[in-house]
């Protein structure tokens, strides 16, 4: 919301503008919260539908929630007049008048500038200019300032670009806004809007690939299933999946990519001609979805050959589970259409007793961290004991990560671990043909084989 003035404060505001190059056409600098619609965002939807992007420069003024509780309310109104008054006085040194779309003042602490799409201006421009102007027009708030002022009055900028990804300017505007915002207050990276439209570049082409590794049954040797596992775009910044996924969860893309995924993973278990189990990994944010359940179910009309009861939803814990009743509900209604579910990364992370408890999963995934050295770590040892017992309890198997030494195998023989995976056994790579698979899951059964004879039931 913009702050409200005094009639005769407008009267002087408008004499000012009246005097500066820019002319105030349809209220497009700082429009008053008064007018029956927004002038600014009436502009930005007029020059979008000619298919352009446009540019917001938001300058955040930094520490006014301490003014706020400090200075008096006419102290404040004078400071925020000045702060207008500045970038207007300013602006024609960075844009044309033409290039400028409208100011709006979107918060009592936020102040942003639209500006249209400039051939040859690409972000890096926008921002050396956001950059200018924020550091100019605190320079000049200080020096107004002067010994008088109770606390140093400084700016920080971040921008974004409008970009024709969302066709709702209301929403392009609001989301152009809190990204520039978090870079502005350096919740984000400065670079992160050429990031996300790389991102959106990458959803766009499906650039991305999967590839798969082994799960086995220790008692026999035997292949159980495949995990898929998740690889960007080779020579990129987001070819490993924690670059790629951590970064679309900031781009709020995280559901776009998981549903992705999954449809990549179909296609490839399609085409290999997979019958085993397969474990697709899924975060609770894409699981909490409204859509969740109606995409995967239209993902797998378009693979006959793959049944839900072949899929288990690997729930990942790389984000906190924040309401399990209602992903508990969710699981319900993909267990209805034959889905099943693990948890994964027990041991480690937002992971515990009670989430398993409340999610009654199918398959527990015990984390590396608790495999790693557990033939050496005694603690280690009486942990996986203690979820074997509750996994026995609640009827679910367990599958045990990162097995990556004989001797690992060795103790998890000993406990009778019912599934393990690993570098030991295999690393993730793209699926093959069946013959293939015969050849390379047969040494993997002879490791197997060999360490069960050292541990007999």
């Amino acid at each position: 919301m913009t702050f409200s003035f005094a009639s005769s404060e407008w009267k002087e505001r408008f004499r000012m503008l009246l005097r500066l190059p820019y002319p105030n056409r349809a209220l497009r600098f700082f429009p008053p919260e008064f007018t029956f619609r927004d002038p600014v965002l009436s502009l930005v939807k007029q020059y979008r539908r000619q298919g352009k992007s446009c540019g917001l420069i938001l300058l955040y003024l930094e520490d006014f929630h301490q003014m706020f509780s400090t200075y008096s309310e006419a102290r404040l109104c004078a400071l925020q007049s000045r702060i207008r008054q500045t970038i207007l006085e300013l602006l024609p040194s960075c844009f044309r008048d033409k290039d400028v779309i409208g100011l709006r003042q979107f918060a009592l602490d936020d102040y942003g500038i639209f500006v249209k799409e400039q051939t040859g201006c690409g972000f890096d421009e926008l921002q050396r200019k956001a950059q200018e102007l924020q550091k100019e027009v605190s320079r000049r708030l200080r020096l107004h300032a002067g010994a008088d002022a109770q606390a140093p009055v400084s700016l920080q900028s971040g921008c974004y670009i409008v970009g024709p990804d969302l066709e709702n300017t209301s929403a392009g505007i609001q989301a152009a806004y809190h990204y520039a915002r978090c870079i502005a207050t350096r919740k984000l990276p400065p670079h992160f809007c050429p990031t996300r439209e790389h991102l959106l570049d990458i959803l766009k082409q499906e650039s991305i690939f999967v590839l798969a590794q082994p799960i086995l049954n220790l008692a026999s040797g035997e292949l159980y299933g495949w995990e898929i596992l998740t690889r960007g775009p080779q020579n990129s910044p987001f070819h490993t999946p924690s670059e790629l996924f951590d970064m679309a969860y900031q781009a709020d893309l995280l559901s776009r990519f998981e549903f992705l995924v999954i449809k990549k993973a179909f296609m490839e278990i399609s085409s290999r001609a997979i019958q085993e189990q397969v474990f697709i990994n899924v975060t609770p944010v894409s699981l909490g979805h409204p859509l969740f359940l109606h995409q995967l179910l239209e993902t797998l009309k378009q693979f006959p050959a793959i049944s839900a009861s072949q899929v288990v939803l690997e729930i990942t814990e790389r984000h906190a589970i924040r309401d399990f009743q209602y992903i508990g509900a969710v699981m319900n209604a993909c267990r209805a259409h034959g889905f099943r579910f693990a948890v994964d990364d027990a041991g480690a992370g937002y992971s515990s007793l009670q989430s398993i408890s409340e999610l009654v999963p199918d398959i527990i995934k015990i984390d590396r961290s608790v495999i790693a050295e557990i033939d050496r770590m005694s603690v280690k040892q009486s942990l996986l004991k203690a979820l074997l017992h509750f996994a026995d309890n609640m009827n679910c198997q367990v599958i045990a990560e990162g097995v990556e030494r004989p001797e690992e195998l060795s103790m998890l023989c000993e406990m009778r671990v019912h599934m393990v995976q690993g570098f030991y056994f295999a690393r993730p790579q793209p699926l093959v043909t069946d013959q293939e698979r015969v050849q390379q899951l047969q040494l993997v059964k002879e490791k197997i084989v060999g360490h069960r004879h050292m541990h007999p039931a």
